[in-house]
């Protein structure tokens, strides 16, 4: 009765590991899957990446399958899968265990800690001194994406991070590395007194600094160098620029990005938009934090000025 009972036991405990086992190797294979087969389309909803779960199942009830039917086929698939996992992650192409685990984390925490986005009204200002359209047009007349040296900084700033996640998110990698880096280097210095100055894009890539609207010229010449599109909005005591994202669907996929790429600096913050009429999302990229998507220095709007 005894050996029975011990035996059962024993089944019991074996099953458990077969479970703990195919359930973290299916959630290490949808952690690929997701990251480096573009041919999986993405699914974003309240962005969470619902793909990655949805694989977390299909590749559990596989595994399962093979385990129970075809143990040495499951063996091999998890043995050839680990081993090329290593092979080529040594070979530097830019995706490795330890950029599987972490996607596969970051998936995980993104759908229990439940990151939030909140979008802010333009709020017309009703006391500051609106700026004259002169001032309006110097900005628009600065904004310089054409010339070869600001193409040759937004290019090679783009490639700098989050290289490894191309494959899925593709030009959001490329934007996001160009904003880092524009974020981490470029320092405030206020213009002459009594002067506003407005920097073209070349000087302030030269020198890394200068004031709110010499950032904002040169993010949005920068950003538009590399095929994004960017507003500059007007407020009071203030300018910032702003980053289209598109539809919900698409906007959705730059807030996952943002929890991914800027984990800890976004650790239980919000990322901040705004909408235009056409029902199109605008992310905010001022530097007032280090990620994008940041709170708004003020939601009073004087003015928008898009780029052409």
């Amino acid at each position: 009765m005894q050996i029975g009972k011990r035996n059962k036991g024993m089944v019991w405990l074996w099953r458990c590991l077969k479970n703990i086992l195919v359930f973290v190797l299916s959630v290490l294979f949808s952690a690929f899957t997701t990251q480096f087969i573009p041919i999986i389309p993405t699914i974003f909803i309240g962005g969470i990446q619902v793909d990655f779960f949805l694989l977390i199942i299909a590749y559990f009830v596989l595994l399962s399958f093979l385990f129970r039917k075809w143990r040495k086929v499951f063996i091999w698939v998890s043995s050839v899968f680990s081993v090329c996992i290593i092979i080529i992650s040594l070979t530097g192409v830019g995706w490795s265990p330890r950029l599987i685990i972490g996607n596969a984390m970051n998936n995980i925490v993104f759908l229990f800690t439940n990151g939030k986005s909140m979008e802010v009204d333009v709020k017309p200002s009703e006391t500051a001194i609106f700026p004259h359209i002169t001032l309006q047009q110097h900005i628009q007349q600065k904004v310089n994406y054409e010339d070869s040296a600001v193409r040759v900084f937004a290019v090679k700033s783009s490639l700098l991070y989050f290289d490894e996640y191309y494959p899925k998110y593709r030009q959001i990698c490329r934007q996001f590395s160009l904003l880092k880096y524009i974020k981490e280097n470029f320092k405030y210095v206020s213009d002459p007194s009594y002067f506003d100055y407005f920097a073209p894009p070349q000087e302030s890539i030269e020198l890394m600094g200068g004031d709110c609207d010499d950032y904002s010229i040169l993010v949005a010449s920068a950003l538009k160098a590399i095929g994004a599109n960017v507003r500059i909005v007007w407020a009071p005591k203030h300018v910032y620029p702003e980053l289209y994202c598109g539809n919900k669907m698409e906007f959705e996929k730059y807030i996952s990005a943002i929890y991914i790429f800027f984990e800890q600096d976004t650790e239980k913050k919000h990322i901040y938009y705004r909408m235009d009429k056409n029902g199109n999302y605008w992310l905010n990229i001022d530097f007032t934090d280090t990620y994008p998507g940041s709170v708004y220095y003020s939601n009073e709007v004087l003015s928008i000025i898009y780029i052409k």
